[in-house]
């Protein structure tokens, strides 16, 4: 398979210069690994475009003098970065109410995202590609609105991957209210004891909004065109 920068260029043939819009959720890491991904395509003479919300941006402004829309060059391409206002106070006590707030970013990301890619066509620099890491799924549904090709990011290890994928496909038993101790047998790996599969998919997590967050990434993988996942076969092999 080749680099990401070929798959865009093979996927979205065009005159204008391939522009990658990367969209993430806010804290630190989120942002780092995207931004990384970032840079690394960008470095290879592509647009990049980094979007996330207002409230991270002020941390990204304050550590990294960064002024938003303003092109940076980073290799033979550049970088700009982009925040948009989610509508709630930084101490709003709403906040912390994860199932809410993630519906709320979900209804204000998808508005704002649609119109970044409206106003960049407008200007002719057509985003080719977006690319979002995990908890923020809806931007498929963005991608999928102006036929762009979509990809995600996971962070996490292939591992883990195959346990929120076999969670949502219902193909392997996890651990329940009733059976709270249930073991869990995954495909080519080691029979996982309760305590050792991801948190958001024990059934105690406080933080049920979250997993379905994750969960919905699983939902529409079908209208991504690739999974982005940082390792290598030495580091996670069959057992």
């Amino acid at each position: 398979m080749g680099s990401i920068s070929e798959m865009v260029f093979e996927t979205c043939p065009s005159p204008n210069p391939v522009h990658v819009m990367l969209v993430s959720f806010q804290g630190q890491g989120h942002v780092n690994p995207l931004l990384r991904l970032g840079k690394l395509i960008a470095s290879k003479g592509l647009l990049v475009t980094f979007v996330t919300t207002e409230l991270w941006g002020k941390k990204m402004r304050q550590a990294n003098k960064i002024v938003d829309g303003e092109l940076k060059p980073v290799g033979s391409g550049s970088i700009r970065f982009e925040f948009f206002d989610e509508e709630w106070a930084e101490d709003d006590d709403r906040r912390a109410d994860f199932s809410l707030y993630i519906s709320h970013l979900e209804t204000i990301g998808i508005r704002e995202v649609s119109k970044l890619v409206r106003r960049y066509e407008e200007e002719n620099e057509p985003v080719s590609c977006l690319i979002n890491n995990p908890f923020i799924p809806w931007v498929c549904h963005v991608a999928e609105e102006f036929n762009i090709p979509c990809a995600v990011l996971w962070v996490q290890s292939c591992a883990c991957f195959s346990a929120y994928y076999h969670y949502q496909d219902g193909s392997v038993s996890f651990p329940t209210e009733t059976e709270s101790d249930l073991d869990v047998k995954l495909p080519c790996v080691p029979v996982l004891k309760h305590d050792e599969i991801p948190s958001f998919l024990h059934p105690s997590t406080p933080f049920a909004g979250l997993r379905e967050a994750i969960l919905g990434q699983f939902k529409n993988l079908s209208k991504s065109f690739c999974v982005l996942v940082d390792s290598f076969d030495a580091l996670e092999q069959e057992w």
